[in-house]
């Protein structure tokens, strides 16, 4: 279907083309055939004046004697005079008539154009023409005599010789517009179905790319044209697709086995309470161990609504002028009792009075992500330690554990979107691999940045780079300040 729309596309581009070169054809062969016409019949006139030279040289005119000089006059100029006098005429100034041939005198001519010329001294033209008749130009020219009497003399010429010539040009012309138009528009739609042709192949290749298989690309020629640079921004866009619905399905299926998990937790230990009787020890328990998996699945949840958020860009930073060390101090005594829980001492070193433009709830959440990363991941009676000092206008914060570390090869995809290491995967430590990515985004929207330098067995040391300056519009949207990552 799509092939034949092309096809029917390329028609109608030809013929488009086609009628616009038709009327500039037109227009064209009728200024041509003007322009020749004009040379065809002023080619008779310039004839028309050497022959009025000719035969107003053979002429002697004594009152009303006329005679002819014939024999005192040049053979070439004889030849011409005997070739001219077919259509011949003297007239007085009263328009008497003086000498005639015998063709001239049937075609009554009126002395109008005859008197114009005696008027003002100059050639005077005229055409004559009737249906079946004869088609001459005439031309008047005044002659004066020995006693300054006026007299006219006409002398015509045929147009059928001319006339035949124009008429065969407009023939000419007649049959070759067609036969010019109609090759033009053959060629017009061989050029429109070549040019149209990569479009095809576009459009068949178009066709095998579905929302399941967005691994195949566009055709590009090669040749640089306007299409091929289409194509080369559409396949860009696809490459972008795939890589995003790639991510989205690795990010899915992460999230389904977090949330089955937390899931088939509630259902056997609401089953196992239900079986276990009255003791009301045991449903507290039991509800207390519910409620931390509820507490999971509306960080899962709240997670995948950040992450459709921040891919929408909606959100952006509500800074104002806070004192960090009083939000890094702040988070350090918040995650105490939970350090506390596991085992874990956390200590801290915090420069005072550290001022900048913060969007607070965004600093808040960025320093509970790593806190309770390096609490979860920590070992047994393990250590947390953070800093926060001030280089250059620079805050500086950096959170230590002494945990089980992070692989080399792994370290650089950790910021990914989803991306949990492989010790983590293998552990029971819940999470959805996002903590760590919005912890990114918020550093790079303040302007920011974030590292991470790691042992494998030792630990891993997170560094958190805050301009303290007002900074730029960051190009990524913020997260809402309300929920912690893991």
């Amino acid at each position: 279907m799509k092939l034949l729309l092309l096809r029917r596309l390329s028609s109608r581009l030809a013929f488009k083309q086609t009628i616009t070169f038709a009327l500039l054809v037109v227009v064209l062969a009728w200024s041509a055939y003007a322009l020749l016409a004009r040379r065809i019949y002023g080619q008779v006139d310039e004839e028309l004046q050497d022959r009025a030279v000719a035969v107003r040289s053979m002429l002697s005119v004594r009152g009303n004697d006329i005679r002819w000089l014939n024999e005192e006059a040049d053979p070439e100029v004889r030849d011409q005079f005997s070739r001219s006098i077919r259509f011949y005429q003297l007239l007085d100034d009263k328009g008497k008539l003086i000498e005639t041939s015998s063709e001239m005198s049937d075609l009554q001519l009126p002395f109008a154009a005859a008197r114009q010329a005696l008027q003002s001294g100059h050639n005077t033209w005229e055409y004559y023409g009737n249906a079946g008749d004869y088609h001459l130009r005439i031309l008047n020219t005044p002659v004066l005599g020995p006693r300054q009497q006026q007299f006219v003399m006409r002398l015509g010429v045929s147009l059928d010789q001319a006339d035949d010539d124009a008429r065969r040009l407009r023939v000419y012309m007649l049959l070759l517009l067609p036969i010019i138009i109609m090759a033009h528009a053959v060629n017009a739609r061989i050029m429109a179905g070549a040019s149209l042709k990569p479009l095809e192949e576009v459009a068949a290749a178009a066709k095998q790319i579905t929302s399941f298989d967005l691994s195949k690309r566009l055709p590009v020629s090669g040749r640089g044209t306007e299409l091929d640079e289409l194509t080369v921004s559409l396949n860009t866009m696809l490459a972008r697709l795939q890589s995003s619905f790639q991510r989205m399905s690795e990010f899915l299926r992460t999230l389904s086995h977090e949330i089955r998990q937390p899931l088939t937790v509630l259902r056997s230990e609401t089953e196992q309470a239900l079986r276990m009787g009255n003791n009301e020890t045991n449903y507290r328990d039991t509800l207390s161990k519910q409620l931390e998996h509820v507490e999971l699945l509306a960080r899962t949840v709240s997670d995948l609504m950040e992450l459709a958020k921040s891919e929408s860009e909606q959100i952006k930073l509500k800074r104002e002028k806070e004192d960090l060390s009083e939000l890094v101090q702040t988070a350090i005594d918040g995650i105490r009792a939970q350090a506390l829980e596991h085992g874990i001492q956390i200590s801290g070193t915090v420069q005072q009075n550290v001022i900048g433009a913060f969007d607070a709830g965004q600093i808040w959440r960025l320093l509970l992500n790593l806190l309770d990363n390096a609490i979860k991941f920590n070992r047994a009676n393990g250590k947390v330690d953070v800093s926060l000092s001030v280089v250059n206008d620079i805050a500086m914060i950096s959170i230590s554990d002494t945990g089980r570390g992070i692989a080399a090869e792994e370290q650089k995809n950790i910021f990914d979107r989803g991306y949990r290491t492989t010790a983590a995967r293998k552990s029971t430590v819940p999470g959805t691999g996002l903590g760590l990515h919005f912890a990114r985004i918020i550093a790079e929207a303040h302007g920011g940045h974030i590292e991470v330098h790691s042992v494998p067995g030792e630990g891993s040391c997170f560094h958190v780079s805050l301009p303290l300056g007002p900074a730029a519009e960051p190009l990524i949207s913020s997260l809402p300040r309300d929920t912690t990552v893991n």
